[in-house]
């Protein structure tokens, strides 16, 4: 929320209020159906990491996505990662490490495309930036968002190739700390965790994983420039990539539910930056913001109560 009053500080908000009403609403009909088509790519995405466990379709795999996004935008910290690795356990009896190794093994290529998005905006973007606090964080955020998700890749790569030395790796720092009653748990949710990876040895599907991420966020860029077409911006497509890219980057840090904050405050200053008026940049951002958060969180909901999960029942199993 401080990040939230900081974004907002200083603004006209009768004026940022009176750009959101004037806005072409019909817009959001086009972008919110590209979001969900992503939504859907993503389930198809999700079906070949898991292939080889359990059979499982994209539209078998769509409501533990969509409760996954309804954990990430009303609990902090991501937490609908883990609720959708227990919808999966719970309902298609798939380990709960097998999931969540899984959905690493998605976040990683998510933060790589994100760094590709970045290249391809940044050029055109630079030649038109005056600040240079924006330019050293757009470095930042470019320079360290590959440096981790490439060494988070290289080091899940090696592990789905070498999975009996890596577990030798895992054995030398876990076992040093764990009871020694808690070690036959362990081997087992290890074990579970390394069948999540089984998708990364062939690179067949790594190819086919890594064409999908990208048509996924393709799709959810859809929704930025629908957005951008409601408020008759003019921003060339290249900028809303970077925009997307930067973004989701530095919402995949742990936050607030719904990334309050860490996505609305840099996103006006780097819309401010592409010559967009200060207004106008936080009225854009926080409709786009409450466009992603509420169609999937309200879908999310719907999904939750239809398959019978309760919120006191929600307790991830791993030794089952």
């Amino acid at each position: 929320m401080l990040f939230l009053y900081l974004a907002i500080r200083g603004l006209d908000l009768e004026y940022v209020w009176e750009s959101i009403k004037t806005i072409d609403f019909w817009w959001f009909i086009p972008g919110i159906l590209s979001y969900f088509a992503g939504v859907l790519v993503r389930a198809q995405r999700w079906s070949i990491l898991l292939k080889g466990k359990k059979r499982q379709t994209a539209l078998q795999l769509l409501p533990s996505i969509c409760i996954g996004y309804l954990g990430n935008n009303v609990f902090p910290a991501r937490a609908g990662e883990f609720l959708r690795a227990y919808h999966l356990k719970e309902k298609q009896e798939i380990p709960f490490a097998t999931s969540l190794a899984s959905i690493i093994v998605e976040r990683i290529f998510d933060g790589l495309v994100m760094v590709i998005f970045i290249l391809i905006g940044l050029p055109a973007f630079l030649g038109q930036l005056e600040n240079g606090s924006l330019t050293g964080l757009l470095n930042w955020i470019l320079i360290g968002g590959s440096v981790l998700f490439c060494i988070a890749f290289v080091v899940v790569l090696i592990s789905a190739i070498f999975p009996q030395k890596a577990k030798k790796v895992f054995d030398f720092i876990f076992l040093h700390i764990l009871p020694r009653k808690a070690h036959d748990k362990y081997h087992a949710v290890l074990n579970r965790f390394f069948d999540g990876l089984d998708a990364l040895k062939s690179p067949l599907q790594i190819l086919h994983v890594f064409t999908l991420t990208i048509i996924v966020w393709l799709f959810e860029t859809g929704l930025y420039w629908s957005v951008q077409q409601a408020f008759h911006f003019d921003l060339p497509f290249s900028h809303l990539l970077l925009l997307n890219g930067a973004l989701n980057i530095l919402s995949s840090i742990p936050s607030a539910p719904g990334y309050i904050g860490v996505f609305d405050a840099p996103g006006i200053s780097i819309l401010s930056a592409m010559g967009v008026a200060s207004e106008s940049a936080a009225a854009y951002i926080l409709t786009l913001h409450a466009a992603l958060w509420l169609p999937i969180t309200i879908v999310g909901f719907v999904f939750f109560f239809k398959e019978g999960l309760q919120w006191s029942k929600i307790k991830p199993k791993t030794n089952e």
